[in-house]
Protein backbone atom coordinates (compact mmCIF):
# COMPACT_ATOMS: atom_id res chain seq x y z
CA UNK A 1 0.00 0.00 0.00
CA UNK A 2 2.58 2.49 0.78
CA UNK A 3 4.51 1.50 -2.78
CA UNK A 4 0.97 2.81 -4.03
CA UNK A 5 0.78 5.83 -2.29
CA UNK A 6 4.75 6.70 -3.68
CA UNK A 7 4.09 6.15 -6.99
CA UNK A 8 0.83 8.24 -6.93
CA UNK A 9 2.64 11.46 -5.85
CA UNK A 10 5.40 10.81 -8.10
CA UNK A 11 2.83 11.10 -10.53
CA UNK A 12 1.63 13.87 -9.28
CA UNK A 13 4.69 15.70 -9.17
CA UNK A 14 5.45 14.67 -12.76
CA UNK A 15 2.26 15.81 -13.86
CA UNK A 16 2.86 18.96 -12.23
CA UNK A 17 5.99 19.91 -13.71
CA UNK A 18 6.25 22.07 -16.39
CA UNK A 19 7.36 19.81 -19.73
CA UNK A 20 10.55 20.42 -21.08
CA UNK A 21 10.85 21.99 -23.98
CA UNK A 22 13.79 21.35 -27.11
CA UNK A 23 15.88 24.78 -28.09
CA UNK A 24 15.23 25.83 -31.12
CA UNK A 25 18.19 25.82 -32.31
CA UNK A 26 17.55 21.81 -32.19
CA UNK A 27 14.64 21.88 -33.80
CA UNK A 28 16.75 23.75 -36.34
CA UNK A 29 19.42 20.72 -37.02
CA UNK A 30 16.78 18.44 -37.02
CA UNK A 31 14.66 20.02 -39.84
CA UNK A 32 17.67 20.61 -41.72
CA UNK A 33 18.49 16.76 -41.31
CA UNK A 34 15.42 15.43 -43.32
CA UNK A 35 14.64 18.17 -45.45
CA UNK A 36 14.63 16.50 -48.83
CA UNK A 37 18.20 17.53 -50.59
CA UNK A 38 17.58 19.25 -53.85
CA UNK A 39 19.91 18.47 -56.77
CA UNK A 40 22.91 20.47 -57.73
CA UNK A 41 22.62 22.00 -61.41
CA UNK A 42 25.61 19.90 -62.22
CA UNK A 43 23.48 16.91 -60.62
CA UNK A 44 20.54 17.87 -63.07
CA UNK A 45 22.80 18.41 -65.98
CA UNK A 46 24.55 14.61 -65.15
CA UNK A 47 20.81 13.53 -65.22
CA UNK A 48 19.72 14.85 -68.53
CA UNK A 49 22.90 13.63 -70.15
CA UNK A 50 21.88 10.05 -68.77
CA UNK A 51 18.87 10.10 -69.90
CA UNK A 52 19.91 11.07 -73.71
CA UNK A 53 22.37 8.70 -73.91
CA UNK A 54 20.53 6.01 -72.29
CA UNK A 55 17.42 6.40 -74.45
CA UNK A 56 19.85 7.27 -77.69
CA UNK A 57 21.18 3.49 -76.52
CA UNK A 58 17.88 1.28 -75.97
CA UNK A 59 16.32 2.71 -79.55
CA UNK A 60 19.46 1.57 -81.23
CA UNK A 61 19.97 -1.63 -79.58
CA UNK A 62 16.12 -2.37 -80.18
CA UNK A 63 15.84 -1.77 -83.88
CA UNK A 64 15.49 -4.99 -84.89
CA UNK A 65 12.33 -5.27 -82.08
CA UNK A 66 8.96 -5.55 -84.13
CA UNK A 67 7.81 -1.83 -82.67
CA UNK A 68 4.32 -4.32 -81.78
CA UNK A 69 6.38 -5.94 -78.82
CA UNK A 70 7.62 -2.85 -78.00
CA UNK A 71 4.41 -1.27 -76.87
CA UNK A 72 3.24 -4.90 -75.54
CA UNK A 73 6.13 -4.42 -73.00
CA UNK A 74 5.43 -1.05 -72.42
CA UNK A 75 1.70 -1.65 -71.88
CA UNK A 76 2.47 -4.85 -69.53
CA UNK A 77 5.53 -3.08 -67.21
CA UNK A 78 4.36 0.55 -67.12
CA UNK A 79 1.42 -0.16 -64.97
CA UNK A 80 3.54 -2.22 -62.86
CA UNK A 81 6.45 0.27 -62.44
CA UNK A 82 3.86 2.64 -61.30
CA UNK A 83 1.94 0.72 -58.64
CA UNK A 84 5.62 -1.05 -57.45
CA UNK A 85 6.64 3.41 -57.27
CA UNK A 86 3.24 4.22 -55.15
CA UNK A 87 3.77 1.44 -52.84
CA UNK A 88 7.15 2.13 -52.13
CA UNK A 89 6.49 5.88 -51.95
CA UNK A 90 3.75 4.66 -48.99
CA UNK A 91 5.85 2.68 -47.47
CA UNK A 92 8.23 4.91 -47.15
CA UNK A 93 6.61 8.00 -46.35
CA UNK A 94 3.54 6.29 -43.95
CA UNK A 95 0.83 7.77 -45.63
Amino acid sequence: MHDDHLMDQLLRDTMAAPSPQLSPAFDARVMRRVRPRRLTQTGRWLIAAYVVVAGATAAWLMRDVPVSAIVAALVMTVPIAVGVSAYGRRITLGD
